[in-house]
């Protein structure tokens, strides 16, 4: 990550069209885009986000699922040897697994709203200061064909791998165009997380997502 800052600064950057064309600026709040970047809680939010989006697929078979007959293997005495009731004893080959996972476990974590904020501000501030933020037209897109979107990274510079592109508002035309391209990935405003922002080698935001009020208000409502 960066150095940290402690000028606190508004940003400006232009505002470019889907032809890589400056036709405007646009403000980027101090407080979200030029604060303090805590890497601990940076590094706390990318573990409750991959966290969260675990999905727990492994799953065992406990004796009562192990396929196998449920006839005594011999005799319960005079035998010579230990008792046994069941070919799948978990303690036979091939038998039950004890306390193995069932596909019920839960890598839920949590994390409060202020640390996440502060998370959040510290991931675009990183973004800010490596140079990595475009700012790009909302308006609607007018190709859904991907060759026309290609064109449309290599205008803007960034058709690279790994860019996130931010939408404010949806557009159907834009995010079918996009859909086949690997180096990039379309997500929304409301789905925008902390690891999305540091997998990213290029932060791409529609001019609708950048907040015209001021960042206090939101870092109020973390509160």
């Amino acid at each position: 990550m960066a150095n940290k800052t402690e000028d606190k600064k508004d940003l400006n950057l232009p505002v470019i069209d889907y032809e890589g064309k400056k036709i405007g600026e646009v403000t980027l709040p101090a407080d979200l885009f030029n604060t303090v970047v805590n890497e601990y809680v940076v590094q706390m939010a990318v573990r409750v986000d991959r966290s969260n989006r675990r999905v727990a697929t492994a799953h065992t078979l406990d004796r009562s699922m192990v396929h196998g007959s449920n006839r005594k293997p011999w005799a319960q005495k005079h035998t010579g040897r230990a008792r046994a009731g069941t070919r799948n004893s978990p303690l036979w080959r091939h038998g039950g697994v004890v306390h193995g996972p069932d596909g019920e476990q839960s890598y839920k974590l949590k994390m409060n709203k202020k640390q996440h904020y502060l998370a959040y501000t510290s991931a675009l501030t990183d973004k800010a200061q490596k140079n990595a933020i475009i700012v790009l037209t909302d308006a609607p897109y007018q190709s859904g064909k991907t060759k026309d979107f290609m064109k449309t990274l290599k205008a803007i510079k960034a058709d690279e791998k790994k860019n996130l592109l931010v939408l404010a508002d949806y557009d159907e035309n834009l995010i079918k165009a996009a859909a086949n391209i690997p180096s990039i990935e379309v997500t929304s405003a409301d789905n925008l997380s902390v690891y999305d922002i540091l997998n990213a080698n290029k932060l791409i935001l529609s001019k609708g997502v950048i907040p015209t009020e001021n960042a206090e208000d939101h870092k109020e409502e973390a509160k």
